[in-house]
């Protein structure tokens, strides 16, 4: 049969077509995979991440110098190495080629596995933050919202292409990983500071972050330079600014959660994004606890009848103090009926003339005249006031607040905080530290919410206990303006009445403090070096060894209360109870139960009918009990910090005897936390104890008495504060003002 060519060459193109078809349709059916598409996970954000869960592997350095992004393969090297089959992750197998780049959300899917597996401790977390700013040479990002905000060390270099823009990250300790997700949400910030303003940009502060903001004419809306602003971010872009222009300024009277009250302007509630801004010298975004009650020295930006924001612009003296006059008979802030004479007239108030938010001012028309004030429950003998005498009326009752001068105010509280029999020195070693501890409340005001800096008590203060002296105002006066100063800001100059030959430090108090009080220590009260330190004695038989003897070194050997013992010769368990109830009321942290698997929680204390042992497990620096345990047989309970063990070992009826062989019954508090406790028992239960101890007081910072026995051999006011306060210099505030 003969076939011509053309038929030949139709016959040869049929055929190859077919076979084209044919391969064609044998290589879909072998399942070559199309690439995912989608953002892609980084090479170096893998590393960043197995190495904070400290899990490196060794990828392939020729595919990491062809390729910034993971590659299937690359997946595959991890999941062999973490064992991905035993822990279940996914193998993804069916979505690629070993030379696709692996896409961000798988890698992020199976990383949230891993974690659970291999983060035990949970140290590695997501969370979510807006970074306002980046900067590359300190690889810092500062970030305002979410569980972070302040400045963080970044690891990822995609951190440096999405400033003003939220996201999604990976975090260990204090360093952000890695960006999971950018958020495509529009992002709020309210009452900005606008410090300056060009044509294509604004220099702004927020958070104690300054930073710039690109701009375009539209954006602007007529803002002004130095105005408070709210901005709106969307996709790393300022989309929307809106400046807010009304203000208002006067003396603050008051400051609590929702409102501000300001003289000659009302009442204000503040809007829940407030920010507070301090305008001067180094600019800061303060606390509400910064604002100045009593004080002109801020603006007040309102926005729909709120206070949006306030700008504190002044330097003024900090030289007037408002001190809240308790109500002695119950204790109370609140009085139902004063009486108050002033220049001759004698003025009679009830709370039921007065309207609630009604302000009265009394005050003499004469500077050196006071005014007497006669209160429910009167127990001071002193009730003749300087300064002005302020009468607020609330729901509760009437706030009476004294203000006056700082110096004024130390005449009162330094005869009432130290017998002015003392020596000069140790008086004007009082008078700095009454000082200090008022100008710290001035700046920060311990009861904002009634329009005070302090009260009159223990609390803070003993103001008006006694009448003023002559030889306590010549320590106020010879020592004018100075205070104690600690690396640049006012010191936190606790003292106490005796101690017991070793002072302690200010972790007694279990807060967490905000700045650094290594000055107050645990230091010897004695003359010379002794070869006994706070750190010794925090063991228990070195401890024992100290405070059951007498040392002649001590400064206070001959103080009555320098030795004490304490006996509680039928211990009833109902007001350990009781005691014990107390304390978990005020303070659920401080009295905590043993749980079966032998730890301790905080939860209610279980009653119980008898004590099986009482000991003290733990001491603080100096040998400060720290720690008691109660065993019952109900349950083993621990009481932290020597407040809380001062207050649950005293019973209220048995008497403490001095070494003097004086005596006196404390109605709530031990003496003092440094002492030993011998339980007695019948069989094998508590049926009483012996405390023997030292001291009066808390034991933080001066001893006043050691003051006393310094002054006594001529040492200054200056060296008596450096004894009890190293490290810390005198300042005169008056000085600092100026500079």
């Amino acid at each position: 049969m003969k076939f011509d060519a053309k038929w030949m060459t139709k016959l040869s193109l049929l055929f190859f077509g077919l076979l084209f078809l044919v391969c064609l349709w044998m290589e879909r059916g072998q399942g070559k995979k199309e690439a995912p598409e989608g953002d892609k996970i980084l090479v170096e954000d893998v590393e960043i991440l197995l190495d904070a869960l400290e899990t490196p592997v060794d990828l392939d350095g020729k595919e990491k110098q062809k390729n910034p992004y993971l590659t299937y393969r690359q997946y595959i090297q991890i999941y062999e190495r973490v064992d991905g089959e035993e822990l279940g992750l996914p193998d993804f197998s069916k979505d690629y080629e070993p030379e696709y780049e692996l896409l961000k959300k798988d890698w992020y899917e199976m990383y949230r596995i891993l974690l659970a597996h291999l983060d035990k401790e949970s140290s590695i977390w997501e969370t979510t933050v807006f970074v306002l700013k980046v900067n590359p040479d300190t690889r810092e990002v500062y970030t305002e919202n979410g569980s972070m905000q302040g400045a963080y060390q970044y690891c990822s270099a995609a951190f440096e292409e999405n400033a003003f823009e939220e996201m999604k990250v990976y975090v260990k300790g204090d360093k952000l990983l890695t960006i999971v997700e950018v958020l495509p949400e529009e992002h709020y910030l309210g009452n900005v500071w606008v410090m300056d303003v060009t044509e294509d940009e604004l220099l702004c502060f927020y958070h104690q972050v300054s930073f710039q903001v690109q701009l375009t004419r539209r954006d602007m809306d007529s803002l002004e330079r130095e105005q408070i602003a709210d901005l709106v971010f969307e996709d790393g872009r300022l989309t929307s600014v809106k400046g807010r222009a009304e203000k208002i300024h006067g003396k603050l009277l008051r400051v609590t959660e929702e409102e501000i009250e300001i003289e000659g302007q009302g009442i204000y509630q503040a809007a829940e994004d407030m920010e507070i801004y301090k305008l001067y010298g180094t600019m800061e975004t303060l606390r509400r606890t910064d604002l100045k009650i009593g004080y002109e020295d801020t603006d007040f930006v309102i926005h729909k009848d709120r206070i949006c924001a306030c700008l504190v612009s002044g330097t003024k003296e900090a030289d007037r103090i408002r001190v809240l006059i308790k109500n002695t008979a119950d204790n109370s802030n609140y009085h139902k009926r004063i009486e108050i004479a002033v220049d001759g007239e004698l003025v009679c108030i009830e709370a039921k003339d007065m309207e609630v938010g009604e302000r009265r001012i009394y005050q003499s028309k004469n500077l050196t005249d006071k005014v007497i004030l006669d209160m429910e429950g009167k127990s001071r003998e002193n009730n003749a006031y300087r300064g002005a005498v302020e009468c607020y009326r609330v729901s509760e009752g009437i706030v009476v607040i004294n203000e006056l001068s700082l110096e004024e105010y130390l005449y009162a509280v330094v005869p009432s905080e130290m017998p002015a029999s003392y020596p000069p020195e140790a008086l004007k070693a009082q008078a700095v530290c009454a000082r200090t501890y008022g100008y710290r409340y001035i700046l920060h005001a311990g009861l904002p919410q009634l329009g005070a800096h302090v009260d009159d008590t223990t609390a803070y203060q003993v103001y008006h206990n006694i009448p003023e002296s002559t030889a306590a105002t010549m320590a106020v006066r010879e020592t004018e303006g100075i205070l104690l100063f600690y690396q640049g800001e006012p010191a936190q100059n606790y003292y106490y009445s005796t101690s017991c030959g070793v002072g302690t430090d200010a972790k007694i108090w279990k807060g967490a403090e905000e700045t650094d009080t290594s000055y107050l220590c645990a230091e010897r009260v004695s003359e010379g070096e002794t070869g006994i330190t706070g750190e010794t004695l925090c063991q228990e038989e070195n401890f024992r060894e100290f405070i059951t003897n007498v040392h002649d070194e001590d400064l206070e050997k001959e103080e009555p209360w320098y030795r004490w013992k304490y006996t509680v010769e039928n211990m009833k368990e109902d007001t350990v109870f009781s005691r014990l109830q107390d304390r978990y009321q005020a303070a659920p942290a401080a009295v905590l139960t043993k749980t079966e698997g032998g730890y301790y929680v905080s939860e209610p204390v279980k009653k119980f009918t008898k004590v099986k042992n009482l000991s003290i497990v733990k001491r603080g620096a100096g040998g400060v009990a720290d720690e008691l345990l109660i065993e019952t047989d109900q349950n083993t309970l621990k009481v932290v910090s020597e407040y809380n063990i001062r207050y649950v070992l005293c019973d209220g009826e048995s008497s403490v005897v001095r070494q003097d062989d004086s005596t006196t019954v404390p109605g709530t508090l031990l003496p003092s936390g440094f002492f030993v406790l011998d339980a007695g028992k019948s069989g094998d239960n508590v049926v009483g104890y012996t405390l023997t101890g030292g001291g009066y007081g808390h034991g933080v910072g001066m001893s006043q008495n050691g003051a006393k026995a310094l002054g006594k051999t001529g040492t200054s006011y200056e060296q008596i504060l450096a004894v009890f306060y190293p490290g810390c210099t005198l300042e005169d505030v008056r000085i600092l003002k100026e500079r």
